[in-house]
C-alpha cells in the first residue's frame, strides 16, 4: 500500500497483549486526532510450537487456541464500531512495516521484559526506514508507573514494602470507556485487503492435526471452559464477581482447587490484555457501593492485582536478571535433579498425590489453582532438585494465562533467587489441610492405586512427601490468587557445591545454553 493510498495522518495500533477495546490506552492515543486508523496483529511462528528448555515449547496448542479466541472476538467487536483487524503470520519487524507502509505513526502498548523489547526496537528501526515512528504506551498495570509510588524502575525485591508505597503514595487511575467509534480503516486494498478478513490456522501455527484436535475438546473435569476475548472477559467478571456474588467471600474461598467459584480466574484474560486490571478494581469498587459490603475479601481481589504490578515492575527494574539460571542473587549452586524426574513431574506421575493431580489438571486444562501452583513448583524445586527455569518453561507452554512477568518473576522467586524470604511446601500437610477428603486429588486420578486415600496425616498415601512446615508462599498469575508471606531456604542446605558461573549443572545442556534467548517468554 503506498503513501499516497493512506495519507499522511494515517495511523496504525499494533495489538499484542492488549486485545481488548475498554480502557485500552495504546488505542486511545493512536486513535485521537487520527483520519484513518488500522489496528494490526502479527502470529509470529517462532512464539508457538518452537523448543526451548528441557522438552518443553513456547506454547501448545491449547494456549494458542486461547489466542486465536481472543483475537477473533477483538476482530468482531472492532468491525461492530466500523473499524477492523488485519492479522497477518510472519515476524512483527517485515509484517508491521508492509502493512502500516503509508502510516505516519504505529503506536503499541509497551512491553515489560526485554524480547517485547527487542521486537519493538526492530519495528521502530525499519519503520523509522519508511519516514514513520513507532510510539509506545503503557497500559496494562493497576498502577500507571508515575503513579506507583516508587520509582517504576527499581522498585523493591520484598511485595509488602512494594505494596505500601503503591497503596501509601500512588493512586489508581479510572478506566477510560470502550470506544463508540474510531477513525476510519484506510482504503482496502491488495494486502490489506485480505488482511482484514485473515485468521490463521492452529496447523499454520506449526501444530499438527492430533495436537489440534486434543486442543480444540475442554475437558469435563475442568474448572471452567475458557473462551478466549473481551466479551468473555467481561462476562466472567460480572458472574463472578455479582451474579454469583462471590466477591465478599473471597478471602475465605480463594484456596479452593475443585470447582470454578472459589477463585476469579479472571487470569487467563488478563495475561492477553481481553480485560483492564484498572477495570475489575472498577467493578470492584461498584460491587462495594451496590452490595454496601466493604470487607478483606472486597479488598483482597486488589491486592492480588497488586500482587501482579509487582511482578511487572520487578522484570521491569530487574530485566532478565528473573530469566537466568542464578536469578537475581546470581546464585551458583547447581542442580542435582535427572530428566527422568522433572519427565515425571510434568506428567503428574511423581506418587505425589497432590503433585500429581495438579500436574494432570495443567496438562488437560491450562489450568492450576493457586493452592496448586505453591505445590508443585515448590516439588520441583526443593524436593526434587530440578533447576527451576524448567518448571517455569513448562508453565509456559501450558499455562492458558502464561505471562512472563507473572510466570517468571514467581519461578525465580520461589527459588529463593530474589534474596527474599521464600519456603519449602510440605505437600503432605497441604493435602490435608486442603484437600482433606481428597475430593481434588480422587477428581483427578480417581481409578488410580494411589488416588483412593483415606483422610488424615497418617494414610499410606501421605506417607513420605515433602518436608518443612510449608507456610505460604505465594504463586501470581493474576487476579483471583492468594498472598502470603515466604520462609528462608537455601539451596546450600539441600547439596553443597559451587557450579562455574552457574553454568556446571548435572541436568544443563549445551541446547539449553543456545536457547537462553528464546526461553525468557512471549
Amino acid at each position: 500500500m503506498s503513501a499516497r493510498a493512506v495519507g499522511r495522518s494515517a495511523r496504525a495500533l499494533w495489538l499484542r497483549n492488549d486485545l481488548r477495546l475498554d480502557d485500552n490506552l495504546a488505542l486511545k492515543a493512536a486513535a485521537e486526532g487520527a483520519e484513518s486508523l488500522l489496528p494490526v496483529f502479527v502470529f509470529d511462528p517462532s512464539r508457538f510450537n518452537v523448543p526451548t528448555l528441557a522438552g518443553a515449547r513456547k506454547c501448545n496448542a491449547r494456549r494458542a487456541r486461547f489466542l486465536l479466541e481472543s483475537v477473533d472476538s477483538l476482530r468482531r467487536r472492532l468491525e461492530s464500531i466500523g473499524s477492523g483487524l488485519a492479522v497477518a503470520l510472519g515476524p512483527p519487524q517485515e509484517v508491521i512495516p508492509k502493512l502500516c507502509d503509508g502510516c505516519s505513526a504505529v503506536a503499541v502498548a509497551q512491553g515489560y521484559c526485554s524480547e517485547e523489547q527487542r521486537e519493538e526496537a526492530l519495528v521502530a528501526k525499519r519503520l523509522r526506514t519508511m519516514g514513520a515512528e513507532l510510539t509506545t504506551v503503557w497500559g496494562g498495570t493497576l498502577y500507571m508507573p508515575e503513579e506507583c509510588g516508587q520509582n517504576p524502575r527499581n522498585t523493591p525485591l520484598l511485595f509488602t514494602s512494594f505494596k505500601n508505597k503503591a497503596e501509601g503514595r500512588g493512586q489508581i487511575r479510572s478506566p477510560v470507556p470502550t470506544p463508540k467509534q474510531l477513525p476510519s480503516l484506510p482504503k482496502k486494498q491488495g494486502e490489506l485487503e485480505t488482511a482484514l478478513g485473515f485468521l490463521p490456522t492452529l496447523q499454520q501455527l506449526g501444530y499438527d492435526d492430533s495436537e489440534v484436535a486434543e486442543a480444540m475438546q475442554d475437558d469435563p473435569r475442568g474448572v471452567l471452559p475458557f473462551r478466549g476475548g473481551e466479551d468473555a472477559a467481561l462476562a466472567r467478571l460480572q458472574k463472578w464477581m455479582f451474579d454469583d456474588d462471590h466477591l465478599k467471600d473471597y478471602f475465605d474461598i480463594r484456596n479452593g482447587m475443585l470447582g470454578e467459584g472459589y477463585s476469579s480466574k479472571l487470569s487467563p484474560w488478563l495475561a492477553l490484555g481481553c480485560i483492564s486490571p484498572r477495570r475489575i478494581w472498577s467493578e470492584a469498587q461498584r460491587y462495594e457501593t451496590e452490595r454496601r459490603i466493604k470487607n478483606k475479601s472486597t479488598y483482597w481481589l486488589i491486592f492480588e492485582l497488586t500482587w501482579r504490578d509487582f511482578f511487572i515492575y520487578m522484570a521491569l527494574s530487574q530485566g532478565d536478571k528473573i530469566f537466568v539460571p542464578g536469578g537475581v542473587t546470581g546464585d551458583r549452586t547447581p542442580w542435582r535433579g535427572s530428566p527422568d524426574k522433572l519427565e515425571r513431574w510434568k506428567e503428574g506421575k511423581t506418587g505425589d498425590p497432590l503433585v500429581d493431580a495438579n500436574m494432570r489438571e495443567l496438562g488437560a486444562t491450562g489450568f492450576m489453582s493457586n493452592r496448586g501452583r505453591q505445590n508443585v513448583a515448590s516439588f520441583l524445586i526443593f524436593d526434587l532438585g530440578v533447576d527451576w527455569r524448567y518448571g517455569a518453561a513448562h508453565f509456559e507452554e501450558y499455562l492458558l494465562d502464561y505471562d512472563p512477568c507473572s510466570n517468571w518473576g514467581n519461578w525465580v522467586a520461589a527459588a529463593g533467587l530474589t534474596g527474599q524470604r521464600i519456603n519449602k511446601f510440605n505437600t503432605k500437610k497441604q493435602l490435608s489441610d486442603y484437600d482433606p477428603q481428597r475430593e481434588y486429588v480422587n477428581h483427578w486420578l480417581r481409578g488410580e492405586r494411589k488416588a483412593v486415600l483415606r483422610p488424615g496425616p497418617n494414610s499410606e498415601a501421605d506417607k513420605g512427601y515433602g518436608r518443612g512446615k510449608g507456610k505460604d508462599h505465594r504463586d501470581r498469575d493474576g487476579a483471583g490468587e492468594g498472598g502470603g508471606k515466604r520462609g528462608r531456604w537455601t539451596r546450600s542446605e539441600k547439596g553443597k557445591g559451587k557450579g562455574a558461573g552457574g553454568q556446571k549443572r548435572s541436568f544443563y545442556s549445551q541446547e539449553d545454553d543456545r536457547m537462553e534467548d528464546m526461553v525468557r517468554g512471549a
